[in-house]
């Protein structure tokens, strides 16, 4: 599909400048861009790439205007979001699911029901009971197991499995390799042995969840392990049993939540962070990347732990120096209290 400036500023409700019948067809990179393609930019750290540039139009901020020749421009007080809404003005999809086709090899018990417009790929397995709400795919080699509920418009990508009476909203996506209501990590220590805790609960994943490759959800022990609406997790990411997610909280690929966390609404954890058990960060926290989490967070703000990256000779005198540090601290002690 294809929209002129004038239409494309129209659709997104942005002032325009430039040539208003410049034809828009697709969106690129800057430097893959190509001549009736658009961009976007936030600020200055990539103003070279869109100068140099061969893409016809730019969604950027009002005050970068002037920073940019040569190219007609949009203006908006969000250029990332309005760069999204023209992906989707333009009819532009990542992927194509063609809509009421189960493939032939699928196997699909007698008691599931399948909404309108279900697509189901090649060797997906559903279960007795399960419910698939209209306009969702399912892609090949997936396992939906008994009593899972899945919503409208959601799309599975290949190998996702769905644990029995796992409950997913409306409009997610599960991303290859994600494995949604698999046991907790539930053990007692009885007579010099591991015992295994059953694991009764489920999970519920609200609507507008979006979860990466192969990232993991166990079902709680009793209760249920619960992901707000509006979440977003990247890859290989870990989320124990019993684990609350709040609404619109955003996590970075290699987290670990360890059982019973409760984590607030709007908040990032980044990259690789680690969150321990039983704890409760509140809404609207920044976790930095690799930190760890050992205690409750009452405030929101941004938490950061662990040591950055030193050159190494560096970095092995500060270890030294670090392991100095108690008996430093008792020889100021003892000159503080002598009095020199």
């Amino acid at each position: 599909m294809s929209l002129n400036l004038q239409q494309l500023a129209k659709e997104l409700k942005l002032e325009f400048r430039g040539d208003a019948g410049l034809v828009v067809n697709g969106v690129a990179s800057p430097k893959s861009a190509v001549t009736g393609e658009l961009c976007f930019i936030q600020d200055q750290t990539y103003l070279g790439d869109i100068n140099a540039s061969n893409c016809s139009a730019v969604i950027l901020p009002a005050e970068m205007a002037g920073d940019v020749s040569g190219k007609s421009l949009l203006l908006s007080g969000n250029p990332q979001y309005s760069f999204i809404e023209a992906i989707e003005a333009l009819g532009i999809e990542a992927q194509a699911c063609a809509g009421n086709e189960i493939h032939p090899s699928a196997v699909v018990a007698d008691t599931a029901r399948l909404g309108e417009g279900v697509t189901i790929g090649a060797l997906v397995v559903i279960e007795d009971d399960v419910v698939v709400g209209s306009g969702t795919s399912i892609g090949p080699g997936s396992v939906i197991e008994r009593s899972a509920k899945i919503g409208a418009q959601c799309h599975l990508h290949s190998r996702v499995t769905l644990g029995s009476a796992v409950k997913l909203g409306d409009r997610c996506i599960l991303h290859s390799g994600v494995v949604i209501g698999s046991d907790g990590f539930g053990l007692v220590m009885h007579e010099q042995r591991w015992e295994k805790v059953p694991q009764l609960g489920s999970v519920v994943i609200e609507d507008d969840v979006e979860i990466g490759a192969n990232t993991t959800v166990d079902r709680g022990a009793l209760d249920d392990t619960i992901i707000e609406r509006g979440c977003k997790l990247d890859n290989q990411i870990q989320v124990a049993h019993n684990v609350r997610i709040g609404a619109h909280t955003a996590i970075a690929a290699c987290v670990g939540i360890a059982g019973s966390a409760n984590i607030g609404s709007h908040c990032k954890i980044s990259g690789a962070a680690v969150v321990l058990g039983h704890l409760t960060v509140t809404d609207n926290v920044t976790i930095t990347a690799m930190s760890l989490v050992t205690k409750d967070i009452k405030q929101p703000g941004v938490y950061s732990s662990g040591t950055p990256l030193l050159e190494n000779s560096l970095w092995h005198r500060c270890n030294v120096r670090y392991k100095s540090l108690d008996k430093l601290a008792q020889t100021v002690a003892k000159l503080e209290k002598s009095g020199n």
